[in-house]
C-alpha cells in the first residue's frame, strides 16, 4: 500500500487528472486501480486479465484470453447531475437545494467505488457507457442499468438497454449468471440477498419515466441512497484489497 498511495478507496482520482479533464480518460492511477481490481479469476476457471496498452491511443485496458480480446473503458456509476442542463424538472430539482445540501451532494471526490469498467468496441455503437448516459429511462443510473443486466441474464423481458447488452453479450457470457457479475464488481448492496431483485435509489417505475430525479426531495433521496451505496462498496473493495493485495 505504501508503494502506491493511490491504492486507497478514499483516493480522489482528480488528484492526477489535468484540470478540467475527465479522470476516466486522464487519471493514470484510476486506470492502474481498475487493472488491479478486475484482473481476477472467474467461476468458469478462466480469468479476466487486463493489460495496459503500450500506447494510450490503442485503448484504455485490454483483456486477452486465447481468441477472446476485449477492450474496456472506465465510466462513473454515480452522478450528481450537477452539470446536466435537462430535463427541466431535474435542473429545477438541483436548483432547489439548500447551500448545505449543495455542499454535500455536489463536487464530491471521485473514488474507486464510484466507477467501473465496461467493454467498448468501435463496431458496436452505442457502447454501454453511451447508452446508459443518453437513454432517458436510464439517465446514467447504475441501479437501473443493473435491472437491465438482470433481465439480460434472466431472459425476463425487454429493457431500454436490450440492444446494447445483446451486442456485448460475449462480455456478459464470461460470468455464470447475474450473481457472479454482481459479486465480481462488488455491487452486492444494490441487489437483494438472493440476487432476484435490484435495490433502487428511487422507487421502481419500470422505465416508464425519465430516470433522473424530478423534484428536490427525490434528488435528496436519490443522492442519500447513492452515497450510502458508495460507502458500502468502498468497504467491500477495501476488504478485497486487504485479502488479496
Amino acid at each position: 500500500m505504501d508503494a502506491a498511495p493511490w491504492l486507497d478507496v478514499e483516493h480522489d482520482f482528480f488528484a492526477d487528472t489535468p484540470k478540467g479533464k475527465d479522470p476516466d480518460h486522464r487519471s493514470d492511477s484510476l486506470r492502474r486501480f481498475h487493472q488491479l481490481l478486475w484482473s481476477k479469476p472467474l467461476r468458469s476457471g478462466r480469468a479476466i486479465r487486463l493489460t495496459l496498452p503500450s500506447r494510450r491511443n490503442e485503448g484504455y485496458l485490454i483483456h486477452q484470453d486465447g481468441e477472446t480480446r476485449l477492450w474496456f473503458g472506465s465510466d462513473a456509476i454515480t452522478h450528481s447531475y450537477g452539470s446536466w442542463l435537462r430535463p427541466a424538472p431535474l435542473v429545477q430539482a438541483v436548483s432547489g437545494l439548500t447551500d448545505e445540501q449543495r455542499s454535500r451532494y455536489l463536487g464530491q471526490p471521485y473514488t474507486i467505488a464510484q466507477t467501473m469498467i465496461w467493454p467498448v468496441r468501435a463496431s458496436d455503437r452505442p457502447t454501454i457507457n453511451q447508452a446508459r448516459g443518453t437513454r432517458s429511462a436510464i439517465a446514467d443510473r447504475i441501479d437501473l442499468t443493473l435491472e437491465c443486466i438482470r433481465r439480460h441474464y434472466d431472459c425476463s423481458g425487454e429493457s431500454p438497454l436490450t440492444d446494447v447488452l445483446t451486442a456485448y453479450g460475449d462480455f456478459f457470457a464470461m460470468f455464470q449468471g447475474f450473481d457472479e457479475f454482481i459479486d465480481f464488481f462488488h455491487l452486492q448492496d444494490l441487489v437483494s440477498d438472493d440476487y432476484a431483485r435490484v435495490r433502487y435509489f428511487l422507487p421502481n417505475n419500470d422505465f416508464q419515466r425519465h430516470g433522473s430525479p424530478q423534484t428536490t426531495q427525490e434528488y435528496v433521496d436519490y443522492r442519500e441512497a447513492q452515497l450510502d451505496f458508495v460507502d458500502r462498496r468502498s468497504r467491500r473493495i477495501d476488504q478485497w484489497l486487504a485479502e488479496h493485495i
